[in-house]
């Protein structure tokens, strides 16, 4: 099998300052992979990397066993597609222009109103994106990348401002075009979402890669309580025995 994206020796920096060292992973077709770690880990620096947004200090990034930097950004887009964490409106532009924006031929009508309706956003396609909520403004641009129809799809938190059931909504058709042959790259807060939906985990701390594998590889007792500094609990669940992670009550003195 051809990697979707080879990842060798990324280093970038910020002036002096270095943001990701020494990175090294490769995404294949078909798998879901979850990048974790705390605040300040490197998630969205790396994300910006892979999207070709910001170039790395060195290192290799290959996109279908061609260099990153030798696609136009019209091919690359062909291949990528990038949600950012934050997608403030300046203007207030229709809803369904904003999810036809960048719109390809390989995707057909009738797919593009299954999205919509899969994401419960056909309600307000005539409406301007600057009068949405948070989450709702999150779904509409979840549709575009969606509809981009992209073979790898980047993105930076897509969950943050969703509750629990439109969370698990994304989620679920994320991973069910992943499971049709593409691949996807998310940065993600909520550990126990990562252990759900993830094949495999990148996990970051201070721009170092700590660990790519398997969430129960990666999500061990002994690391978390290293990463979270004993502020959560971790524990099987009941009937599932997958590692459940939870807040810890403590005692502040």
């Amino acid at each position: 099998m051809i990697p979707s994206l080879v990842i060798n020796q990324l280093h970038y920096h910020q002036g002096s300052q270095p943001l990701l060292q020494n990175i090294n992973f490769a995404v294949n077709p078909g798998e879901l992979v979850g990048i974790i770690g705390p605040n300040g880990a490197g998630k969205s620096t790396l994300l910006q990397c892979l999207s070709g947004f910001i170039t790395p200090k060195s290192g290799d990034i290959s996109l279908f066993e061609r260099p990153l930097n030798s696609y136009s950004h019209q091919q690359r887009a062909q291949y990528l597609s990038y949600l950012p964490q934050h997608t403030e409106p300046a203007f207030g532009f229709l809803v369904q222009d904003i999810i036809h924006y960048g719109h390809r031929q390989s995707i057909s009508d009738q797919e593009i109103n299954n999205i919509i309706k899969q994401l419960e956003i056909s309600s307000f396609l005539k409406r301007p994106i600057n009068q949405l909520s948070g989450g709702e403004q999150q779904r509409v641009h979840f549709a575009r990348l969606l509809i981009q129809n992209s073979a790898i799809m980047l993105l930076d938190e897509p969950t943050a401002s969703l509750d629990i059931g439109h969370e698990s909504l994304l989620l679920n058709i994320l991973s069910n075009h992943c499971q049709q042959g593409k691949s996807a790259l998310i940065a993600i807060h909520n550990l126990n979402t990562a252990i759900t939906f993830c094949d495999r985990l990148l996990l970051l701390e201070h721009g170092q890669q700590i660990a790519f594998d398997i969430p129960q590889k990666v999500l061990t007792s002994h690391q978390i309580n290293e990463l979270y500094h004993h502020h959560v609990s971790v524990i099987p669940h009941p009937s599932t025995q997958k590692l459940i992670i939870l807040p810890r009550r403590n005692k502040i003195i």
